[in-house]
């Protein structure tokens, strides 16, 4: 056990810093679990190093007198700090092993990426390295477990579907498909795989695989289950062609296999640490400590500029508040939103977040289903405007509708004047509801609030927050509240879907069972793109005006970076596009010439 540890468990048990303490050398033993005679030498090495001051006992058993002198969070930063200079990883990884306050694990953030280059070797100039912290670590980069932000980012970049909408032309696009048709009613879609596109793991891609990365999402635990709802068979006509049939007409198939539920993994490789996929990156470490992406020297595409992405992960870095950051220009990227001194040296970019966090009230179980004017008085109870300026952050602008060009005055307006009158009309009569989300993106600061907007006309709520993918496993039809992020996509119409119909979206468990059917129904409907689209948008506004979803706020996402990045270009999910970002040399070499 180093010195560190055994001070720590003297931190513990001796409570009050510059505080003389009594006690006997056999005491400090059973502490430290050591012989007595260790204990006389750790003390005399915490002496040398001035940690404490210690005053021994005359006579043996005597009782002898100690005082802690040293911070032991201090000393925690100072040897994570030591170690990083051999190491990044190895600092972050000895940081880890303490329970420290937020302020500490900052404090290390912004010496590490901000103040300093870690003492990191300095790659080559050839090598382009991003590197940059993150809240909470990436275990499962695979779209069957999972549909959040973060990992719907890192995946975009692992995996490829095969094909992709285009947003600026409004129209699919080829990726790994490069020809694709359908028969008269949409029953059947055929498929033309590339040639000699490789998985990170070397294998080539086959219709095979293509078969199986669908197939898989039979499993009812997979979070894009629901794009296979009319599958009858997937099959492999040829290496390189698929045919994919349906039991009903599937207009609107290729706008489901440009979700994550269509990345194309291989058959035969299915390791959870790490995810092999053909896209531009490829995963070479994945812990709880940091995730490295390297670039694939074979992807068949155009090679990214960068040459590795690395996130290193701090839990509770970022709840969607504002902190303080060290300037420094050694710093080469940040995601999150920052307050500082002086921005001189820093680019910013921000764009709007086209997602928002909704909070659904159940339509099918419970009071709540059954009472207009208690959902009514909830909704006005709940004002975005004040949500926002009381927890602040990256919380931007109040919300009314899935996609904020649909959004009018109405859809915003909310009277809190009205909450009094509906609540003495309503059918509430004390009882607790329950409100579940999962951790992590601001939910539990969001629920918080509303749980203490709501206590405030006498409702009463009770939270649960639970991990990702055990809140996915909860009977979450049951839940009275759902409160969570509500993710956009380039294609308007796989927005809606996705909020409607995908096994994890949470305002799903909430619809009520006729606005379900119809939704439903509408999917083999032969429809145009845009009169599906006007279709589900009546939904949202039958629901909204049912008040089942409140909308609460859309985020404002940000990117800063040093001077000599180039080309951010923020997505859907309002995440840089690492396949376009570049650095300049020109700019580092123009600032040295004016200094």
């Amino acid at each position: 056990m180093r010195l560190l540890e055994h001070y720590q468990l003297l931190y513990n048990i001796l409570p009050g810093q510059e505080k003389a303490h009594s006690i006997t050398i056999g005491m400090l033993a059973k502490s430290l679990s050591c012989t007595e005679r260790n204990a006389k030498l750790i003390i005399h090495r915490m002496q040398q190093a001035g940690w404490i001051v210690w005053k021994p006992g005359k006579g043996r058993g005597n009782t002898s007198s100690i005082m802690l002198l040293a911070d032991l969070e201090e000393l925690i930063l100072a040897e994570a700090k030591e170690r990083s200079t051999v190491s990044m990883e190895e600092g972050i990884y000895f940081l880890h092993r303490f329970s420290i306050s937020k302020h500490t694990q900052r404090l290390f953030v912004d010496w590490l990426f901000f103040a300093s280059d870690g003492g990191h070797t300095k790659p080559p100039d050839t090598i382009d390295r991003l590197q940059f912290p993150s809240y909470r670590p990436l275990p499962k980069l695979d779209p069957m477990l999972v549909h959040r932000r973060s990992e719907n980012h890192i995946m975009r970049h692992i995996f490829n579907r095969l094909i992709r909408y285009d947003e600026k032309a409004e129209k699919h696009v080829p990726e790994l498909a490069h020809a694709w048709s359908h028969n008269h009613d949409y029953t059947v879609w055929i498929f033309q795989l590339r040639k000699r596109v490789r998985f990170h793991n070397e294998k080539e891609l086959v219709a095979e695989d293509v078969c199986y990365s669908f197939l898989r999402h039979q499993k009812t635990c997979s979070a894009y289950h629901w794009i296979l709802a009319n599958l009858e068979k997937a099959e492999a006509l040829h290496p390189y062609t698929v045919q994919f049939t349906f039991e009903k007409p599937m207009p609107h198939f290729l706008h489901l296999a440009t979700s994550m539920g269509g990345s194309i993994v291989p058959s035969e490789d299915h390791s959870d640490a790490i995810p092999i996929g053909t896209g531009p990156f490829q995963v070479v470490e994945n812990t709880l400590t940091q995730l490295r992406l390297k670039t694939f020297e074979h992807f068949f595409g155009t090679r990214p500029f960068l040459d590795e992405v690395n996130m290193y992960f701090f839990p509770e870095l970022y709840d969607n508040q504002p902190s303080e950051v060290v300037e420094s220009e050694r710093v080469n990227f940040y995601q999150y939103p920052y307050t500082s001194k002086s921005t001189a040296n820093f680019q910013q970019t921000t764009v709007l977040d086209q997602g928002s966090k909704l909070l659904s009230l159940n339509g099918n179980k419970g009071r709540l289903a059954t009472d207009t004017m208690l959902r009514k008085a909830i909704f006005h109870l709940l004002q975005p405007e004040e949500l926002i300026r009381q927890l602040q952050g990256n919380r931007y602008l109040p919300a009314g509708r899935l996609l904020r060009d649909t959004e009018n005055d109405a859809s915003l307006l909310r009277n809190p004047a009205l909450v009094h009158e509906l609540l003495n009309a309503s059918s509430y009569q004390g009882e607790t509801f329950h409100l579940y989300s999962y951790t992590g993106a601001g939910n539990e600061l969001d629920g918080r609030w509303i749980q203490q907007q709501l206590s405030k006309a006498g409702v009463d709520v009770t939270l649960h927050f639970l991990p990702y993918e055990e809140l996915m496993r909860q009977n979450l039809d049951a839940a009275d509240m759902l409160l969570g992020e509500q993710l956009a996509d380039e294609s308007r119409l796989q927005t809606y879907l996705s909020c409607f119909q995908g096994t994890h979206s949470l305002p799903a468990h909430h619809i009520p069972d006729q606005n379900r059917k119809r939704i439903q129904r509408m999917v083999s409907d032969n429809l145009s793109e845009k009169e599906h689209i006007q279709r589900l948008q009546q939904e949202e506004a039958a629901l909204c005006n049912n008040h089942h979803l409140l909308f609460l706020y859309r985020l404002e996402q940000f990117a800063i970076y040093p001077k000599n990045v180039e080309n951010i270009q923020l997505n859907a999910l309002g995440w840089v596009d690492y396949t376009k970002l570049w650095f300049n040399p020109l700019s580092v070499r123009k600032e040295i010439e004016n200094e």
